[in-house]
């Protein structure tokens, strides 16, 4: 009889559990997301044509070289420009991070050449790239 009690309770706890989660977020959570331009590029600095991954480093530690070559595989791969500027553009935008995010309308995120700051990037370049294809944003 035992047996049988705990049979049903991993049932449960395997298969019922996250089944009613699931159900859960499906009934009242959302999944919307979209980027706003943190403001437009000043027509003195320059412009960029399209979605593009700006950088300006002088010297790199090891570390800062393997996440500098993660951002060039992803950027490579979603066949985003991946640009080195000489701190014209920075300093023209007042910028001290290492890395920029831009397009025509503007800029959209500064970022540090750090884990976080590259994961920032690179969340955020998948969902503008996904938010300009479809419009203002997704939702599902």
């Amino acid at each position: 009889m035992a047996n049988r009690g705990i049979k049903r309770l991993a049932f449960f706890v395997i298969f019922l559990i996250p089944l009613v989660w699931y159900l859960f977020l499906q009934l009242f959570g959302s999944n919307r997301y979209s980027l706003t331009s943190i403001t437009p590029i000043a027509t003195e600095c320059g412009s960029v044509s399209r979605i593009t991954v700006l950088y300006v480093l002088d010297s790199l530690a090891a570390e800062q070289t393997n996440y500098l070559d993660r951002v060039v595989y992803q950027a490579t791969a979603k066949n985003v420009p991946f640009l080195y500027d000489q701190r014209q553009f920075f300093e023209c935008l007042q910028i001290e991070n290492e890395l920029m995010l831009a397009d025509e309308e503007g800029f959209w995120g500064v970022y540090k050449l750090d884990r976080e700051g590259v994961d920032q990037l690179l969340t955020e370049l998948d969902i503008l790239i996904v938010q300009k294809s479809y419009g203002k944003g997704i939702s599902r």
